[in-house]
């Protein structure tokens, strides 16, 4: 029997509402990535993004929750126009080559009276196995990557504050203190590391991402189409 190319199925949709004072307060929304098929590793990515979405509703009970049900009751004591808070995590997939993709999540909040919030998470799958790849898989061996891609952030950086960015005055230590090495994902043109919304930069700058163009010697390496 050949090997069956692994397909996105339909998507792993959820909604859920929240009230307080007997008031809508908050909307959430998920669409996540789903495998068709029930082999193993179908199952484990499907298990994956399931686990997510449930940990995404936690969050927004727990977090956004007390937010939206004081921004009404401040509009109620102001007087002011009020919207519900709205949640929504949404997908896309950044890159596809053969096994290997990469898939980048952005959670978009608005509570009124606070400004609008992103947070992104991103995954790159080996989905014939089933499993997320680590950053040094894109590698040489013994290459030390946060050294690598910090080098190639600061250069960066320091050309788009020449060009006007409005990154933070303690941005070198900031890149340092805020790298993660989860938070990659893949395009067509090179391998982008990024960091949490103002983290490194001001709110306007959004998620700063950095590309880094494949090297097939050096790294990161292009991953295989087949």
């Amino acid at each position: 029997m050949g090997h069956e190319e692994p397909r996105l199925a339909e998507a792993l949709t959820e909604e859920r509402a929240w009230e307080a004072e007997g008031v809508t307060v908050l909307t959430a929304s998920v669409a996540l990535p789903r495998l068709a098929g029930n082999g193993g590793s179908a199952k484990r990515f499907n298990r994956y993004y399931r686990r997510f979405c449930r940990a995404y509703f936690t969050y927004c009970k727990q977090i956004l929750l007390p937010e939206a049900a004081d921004s009404l009751r401040a509009s109620l004591a102001a007087s002011t126009p009020w919207e519900c808070a709205r949640a929504e995590l949404r997908y896309r997939v950044s890159h596809r080559a053969g096994a290997v993709w990469s898939v980048v999540c952005d959670a978009r909040e608005t509570v009124c009276g606070l400004p609008p919030f992103l947070i992104r998470r991103a995954e790159v799958w080996d989905v014939d196995a089933g499993l997320p790849m680590p950053l040094e898989e894109f590698f040489p061996p013994r290459t030390r990557c946060k050294k690598t891609l910090l080098r190639f952030a600061r250069e960066e950086t320091l050309r788009r504050v020449g060009n006007g960015a409005a990154f933070r005055d303690d941005w070198r230590a900031a890149l340092r203190r805020a790298w993660n090495a989860r938070n990659f994902y893949l395009t067509e043109r090179g391998l982008c590391f990024f960091y949490p919304l103002c983290a490194v930069a001001g709110a306007k700058e959004g998620v700063v991402t950095f590309t880094v163009p494949y090297d097939a010697e050096r790294g990161p390496f292009p991953p295989p189409e087949g």
